[in-house]
This record gives C-alpha cells, sequence and structure tokens, in this order.
C-alpha cells in the first residue's frame, strides 16, 4: 500500500488495538513460522503485520530470509493474540498481489497456539500513477477524472483529487449536479487503489438508488489523505475545549502547532471547491453540497459542516471516530477519564457551533465488531446532545448501528447506500433542477 497516499500505519495501529487488550496469560508467547512464495527476482521482501514487533503493520517490519521464491520469518506473539500478515517490498506501494491483481486480505493465525502459514504473492503492486493513467481500469458506472499532485496554500502536503461523474453528467449536457466531497478519496473507486484491496463503490451505490427513483445522481469528489491524516483530521475546535489533565495528553497527541483540521477545511472550501465548481457542472449552493467520511474522515466530515455551515449542507460519518485520539494508552487504559473529557468537549463544540436542524442534517453509524464496539458509549451521548439542538432522529438526524460490522472498507461497502440515500434523497427542488 501507498504510505504516502493510503497511510496504512494508522489503519494498522487501529488493527493492533481492537484485538483483545490482554491474552489470557500475559506470558505465555508462542511461535509463528510464515512462509512466503514470491516471483523470480523479487529482491528483498518484508512480513508486516499486527504483532507489535512488526511495527505494528510497518511496510518494512521484518525482512524474510532467502533469495529465491521461498522467502521465510518466524515472529513470536503472546497466546491469546490473534496475528495477521502481508507481504510487501518493504513499502506499501509495493504490497502484493494475489492471482486476480488485487490486494490480498490479511493472513491471520489462531490465537492460540504455535503455527505455520503460507503466503502465495502472484505479483506485486504497480505504481499507483499507473492506475491513475488507467482510469477506465476502475470499472467505475460513469467516468473518473484524476487531478494528481494538488498543492495548497494552506497545507505541506499535495495529494491527489478523484472527481466521479455519473453516466447522466455525460448524457445531459446541461444539467447541473450536487456535489459530494468524500474523505480518503483513495478508497472509494478503484480496488487496484484501495487500501484493502476493497472500495466503497459509491458509483454502483449511487447509481442503484438512482434507478430505484431515491436518489438524484451526483458528482462526488474524492480528496485522498495523506501521511498528516491523523493531524488534518482531528477537529481542532473539539481540541481546544478539552480540559484539565487530558489536555495535557490531547497537546501531547496533537501539538497545537502541527494541527491541521482548520487549514484542511480552508483547502476544502476556499481551494478546491472553487475550483470544481468552475471546472464541473456543479449545483454550488449548500443544499446541494455534502461531505462524508469514515472512521477520522467521518470526524472532520462534521467539523466541516459545523466550521462552514453556509457552504455544507448535510454530512454522513460512518463508524465515526468519536474518541479522536489513536494512542492506546489513551483510548483503552485511560478510557473513562478521556471519554468524559472528549464529550464534554464536543457538547461544548457543538452547542456554540452554528448548525440548524432546519437547514443542516447529519448521518453517524458505527458496527459492533472491533474498533467500532469502543464508540458505543460516544455515539448516544453525542446523539442526545444533536436531539437537544433540535436535531430530531428521521429527517435532520439519523444515528444507526449495524450489528457485527467491522472497521473497514468492506463494512462500509457493504451499508453505504444507506448514507448516499440520505445525502442524496430527491427532492422535488432537486428533481426540478434537472
Amino acid at each position: 500500500m501507498m504510505r504516502a497516499l493510503i497511510t496504512w500505519r494508522w489503519l494498522g495501529v487501529w488493527l493492533w488495538l481492537i484485538l483483545p487488550a490482554c491474552a489470557s496469560d500475559a506470558s505465555a508467547t508462542r511461535f509463528i513460522t510464515v512462509r512466503a512464495i514470491v516471483p523470480e527476482m523479487s529482491g528483498d521482501v518484508y512480513l508486516t503485520g499486527s504483532l507489535t514487533e512488526l511495527g505494528p503493520w510497518d511496510a518494512d517490519g521484518l525482512l524474510m530470509s532467502g533469495d529465491g521464491r521461498l522467502r521465510t520469518a518466524r515472529v513470536r506473539a503472546p497466546v491469546g493474540e490473534e496475528a495477521a500478515f502481508k507481504i510487501t517490498q518493504g513499502r506499501w506501494e509495493r504490497e502484493g498481489l494475489g492471482p486476480s491483481g488485487m490486494v490480498l486480505a490479511n493472513t491471520s493465525v489462531d490465537p492460540e497456539s504455535d503455527g505455520e502459514v503460507t503466503i502465495t504473492i502472484a505479483s506485486w503492486k504497480r505504481d499507483v500513477r499507473d492506475y491513475i493513467a488507467d482510469a477506465a481500469g476502475a470499472g467505475v458506472v460513469g467516468s473518473l477524472v484524476y487531478w494528481p499532485d494538488v498543492e495548497s496554500e494552506r497545507l505541506e502536503e499535495s495529494r491527489t483529487v478523484s472527481i466521479y461523474l455519473p453516466p447522466q453528467y455525460e448524457a445531459d449536457p446541461k444539467a447541473r449536479f450536487a456535489v459530494i466531497y468524500a474523505q480518503d478519496g483513495q478508497n472509494l473507486f478503484d480496488p487496484r487503489i484501495a487500501s484493502t484491496g476493497v472500495d466503497w463503490g459509491l458509483d454502483e451505490a449511487m447509481q442503484s438508488l438512482v434507478e430505484e427513483g431515491a436518489a438524484e445522481p451526483a458528482i462526488i469528489v474524492g480528496v485522498w489523505s495523506t501521511p498528516a491524516r491523523r493531524l488534518e483530521y482531528a477537529p481542532q475546535g473539539v481540541l481546544e475545549r478539552i480540559t484539565g489533565e487530558m489536555a495535557g495528553l490531547a497537546a501531547k497527541e496533537f501539538p497545537a502547532q502541527l494541527r491541521r483540521s482548520d487549514a484542511y477545511l480552508g483547502f476544502l472550501v476556499e481551494e478546491l471547491k472553487p475550483r470544481i465548481d468552475a471546472a464541473f457542472r456543479t449545483r454550488s449552493d449548500k443544499n446541494s453540497t455534502f461531505v462524508m467520511g469514515s472512521s477520522m474522515g467521518g470526524l472532520i466530515s462534521l467539523y466541516a459542516m459545523a466550521e462552514h455551515p453556509d457552504v455544507f449542507g448535510a454530512a454522513a460519518g460512518l463508524s465515526m471516530h468519536w474518541p479522536i485520539s489513536i494512542d492506546e494508552s489513551i483510548i483503552l487504559q485511560r478510557e473513562a477519564g478521556w471519554r468524559s473529557a472528549v464529550l464534554e468537549a464536543f457538547a461544548g463544540y457543538l452547542a456554540n457551533s452554528r448548525l440548524e436542524p432546519a437547514t443542516h442534517r447529519l448521518w453517524v453509524d458505527r458496527g459492533t465488531g472491533y474498533l467500532d464496539k469502543l464508540y458505543a458509549p460516544y455515539q448516544p451521548a453525542l446523539v442526545d446532545k444533536l436531539a437537544n439542538m433540535g436535531f430530531a432522529e428521521g429527517h435532520a438526524l439519523i444515528a444507526r448501528i449495524y450489528p457485527g460490522a467491522d472497521h473497514n472498507e468492506a463494512a462500509w461497502r457493504a451499508r453505504v447506500r444507506d448514507p448516499m440515500r440520505f445525502l442524496l434523497q430527491r427532492s422535488s427542488a432537486a428533481a426540478d433542477s434537472h
């Protein structure tokens, strides 16, 4: 995977955190042998995975032994802790692919005993620029336009932007379209690029809803994340309201001088949106401009609407990462104190925002598996706060729970029709504008 584009370290940290917090016997260890069958002339090959000694999920976690097609590595893991692995050439841009040419799923080993596992790599991931050059190969229903290396006066990192145009865009040259600005844009349309080999399938979800008459077609702007994702997506206005002992922990993880969410929103609203509106037939009013994302991408989407209520009329956060922090020592070991501080900060921030239930709509959801189960105390508390502000569930606010759903692209793909229907619900005004 592409560390610079997909920020797999962030995902890997959470894959580590969501595993059982402790083994039945913390002193018991086991050994796992991993074998990789790789293409000829592969050079150095590395094992990465969920174990601490592998980063976790550092692309160059452990150099495997051997120099031919067979490579091996032996790692130690606590008994009771599930172990998951991938094979790379030292960079996420050069992750191992399966026979279909797609990224392989994680290979897991039983958590209770020693084990051996063999992973067969058919080929290595190509440079992302190859996939961008072959936009048609993404197989979307409609078309994709890529803007690579989009720079900002506010941000140090340049980034790629994917613009999805529905088939109705070409079919009706006079029509104008609503726009969804979506975070982690590299994961939305092309499984060859997506971080887990599974894209969100926003194009298929939208078109199925359009065919049912349940939604209007829209342009989707996928803004790719960068290595600064965590700093760009953590809402400054909420962090600034964390007080007491927890304020020190917030400052340690998110130093004030490194926080980038306000700058990121400045890029989104004042730099990118005007370019999109100039280049494509958009409806630029707030009732036709929406924002969405998952996990921390959900956080920044809610924050975008709250900070720019005249720009965005609706937001959707899938598996909204309410805790903000991704520090294990905070989110797990000091969970009660941190949760109380974050909920109080969110409540204060929302109460002082310009969000109005008459003009703004919000979708939030979570699963019950893996990381999402940590959101259980947060979501109802903040939904109650929004309800007290007048956001009645059913129209201005929808909060859903998906039993068993995990925290990954496959889970979000499986339910993305629901928030898409919410964002793009066909109204008489929308219909009249086409």
